[in-house]
């Protein structure tokens, strides 16, 4: 599990934004409540089966071509 999901789980539980989060729109306070709510169960996923990471990290091969499979539904 990498760092990126706890921090989005943690924003996700919080009833406050950070200065970080300010850029986040009115529209998805409604994700918040239903979190607070127990409607939705964030599970953290590793990085190894994060797909966007293939667009934002630079992979070793094997990384790559297994996220790329994944990605194109295979």
């Amino acid at each position: 599990m990498n760092k990126d999901n706890q921090s989005f789980i943690a924003m996700s539980k919080s009833p406050k934004f950070s200065p970080r989060a300010n850029n986040i729109a009115l529209k998805y306070h409604h994700f918040r409540k239903m979190v607070s709510d127990k409607l939705i169960i964030i599970n953290p996923i590793s990085t190894i089966d994060q797909i966007a990471d293939i667009f934002t990290k630079p992979l070793y091969e094997s990384i790559f071509t297994r996220l790329r499979l994944k990605l194109c539904g295979w």
